[in-house]
């Protein structure tokens, strides 16, 4: 490797050493963990809309801190300028553009949940003389301020009847032309693929969990510590290992907890995710499950297929809307994951043939580490 040069008060240049390149990237791989420990899983919102004689009927899914990012002011105090917020947010027009009546029926807080929800019951009346069946519905309530938030739109004939997706609002797309929901089975999975991505792109527990896993993965562990670089072939085939293990994992409790067959409470589920984070961290500073990582991974991941059914489930697919849906959900996970682990095997190869690649190694455990416990005590 060439060395690079640095410019002097003076002006003239000399050669940086690898040993501040070395500190350099420390210092870049510490940033870049804390921003990553230092943020939650953005949750989406989601609005299930059903079918009535007289209207709609509205229930809303709202993120406590994501609706608090998008109210300058705070959460209002109490639920009267809630409502009023909300119907002032929601917009159904008819084809003809005149706007709908919107009024919000009752507001559940759920402290408990983690990370909280605000759920709205709404009903939407058409103007008169407007088609109740076709109409464009609007939802800004947090994407106006928060660019990164999506909402799924789920619609629903009957109480009983499944809910068909109808697509994803976020900050450039903030509505969507209902007309009955598109009876294709495979309708909605672009939507569900993407959504996929970004509960991994947001999801920082999971992504914390995969990076701290793969920090030892270009190093033999041998008299109970981590030693020399083992070469690229090594490297490879422990990304092979481990990523197709925790894929197998998380991808069984994904269907399994997408169909309601297992179905666990968030708590227990998030405190495990941040376990699992805890014990790849220790794991990085010092071999403790040496040539079983994919068995670790598998395991794990069962854990988080649990957390990514939530996403899912909410949307009450059924019959093969749900399997086509669980399996483009499903692929979009794998293509960010398959995203990070693009850019973060070179930087593997580069680092773990240098000395301070011990310090790095280290650092970065000890943040996730830090980060998990935090992340621990907040979930009890």
């Amino acid at each position: 490797m060439a060395p690079t040069s640095t410019t002097t008060p003076s002006g003239a240049t000399r050669p940086m050493t690898m040993a501040a390149v070395s500190k350099r990237l420390l210092a870049l791989c510490l940033l870049a963990w804390a921003m990553a420990a230092g943020a939650h899983p953005a949750p989406q919102s989601e609005v299930l809309l059903e079918s009535r004689p007289d209207g709609i009927h509205a229930e809303l899914v709202l993120p406590l801190d994501q609706l608090q990012l998008a109210l300058p002011g705070g959460l209002p105090a109490g639920d009267a300028e809630m409502a009023a917020y909300l119907a002032a947010h929601i917009r159904p027009v008819a084809p003809d553009g005149r706007a709908w009546v919107v009024k919000v029926e009752r507001l559940r807080w759920q402290w408990s949940r983690q990370p909280a929800d605000l759920l709205a019951s709404m009903t939407l009346r058409p103007p008169a003389g407007a088609p109740l069946d076709r109409f464009t519905f609007g939802d800004d309530a947090i994407a106006h301020q928060v660019p990164s938030h999506l909402t799924v739109v789920a619609l629903r004939s009957a109480p009983d009847a499944p809910s068909r997706l109808l697509g994803t609002l976020h900050f450039g797309q903030r509505s969507i032309e209902v007309r009955g929901a598109d009876p294709r089975w495979w309708a909605g999975c672009a939507d569900l693929f993407k959504l996929g991505m970004a509960h991994i792109a947001e999801g920082t527990d999971h992504v914390l969990f995969l990076l701290t896993l793969l920090l030892p993965a270009a190093l033999l562990a041998r008299d109970g510590r981590w030693q020399a670089y083992a070469g690229t072939r090594h490297l490879l085939a422990y990304l092979l290992k481990v990523v197709t293990a925790f894929t197998l994992g998380h991808s069984v409790t994904l269907m399994l907890g997408a169909l309601g067959t297992i179905r666990l409470p968030e708590p227990p589920v998030e405190l495990a995710i941040a376990l699992s984070i805890l014990f790849s961290a220790v794991h990085a500073w010092r071999p403790l499950f040496p040539r079983r990582e994919g068995w670790v991974a598998s395991g794990f991941g069962l854990v988080h297929g649990l957390a990514f059914a939530a996403a899912i489930r909410e949307l009450q697919l059924s019959g093969a809307r749900l399997v086509a849906g669980v399996l483009a959900f499903n692929l979009g996970i794998e293509a960010m994951q398959g995203a990070i682990l693009l850019l973060a095997a070179p930087l593997l190869m580069l680092l773990a043939r240098r000395p301070a690649y011990q310090r790095v190694r280290q650092a970065a455990a000890l943040l996730s580490a830090v980060m998990a416990v935090i992340w621990m005590a907040q979930r009890v």
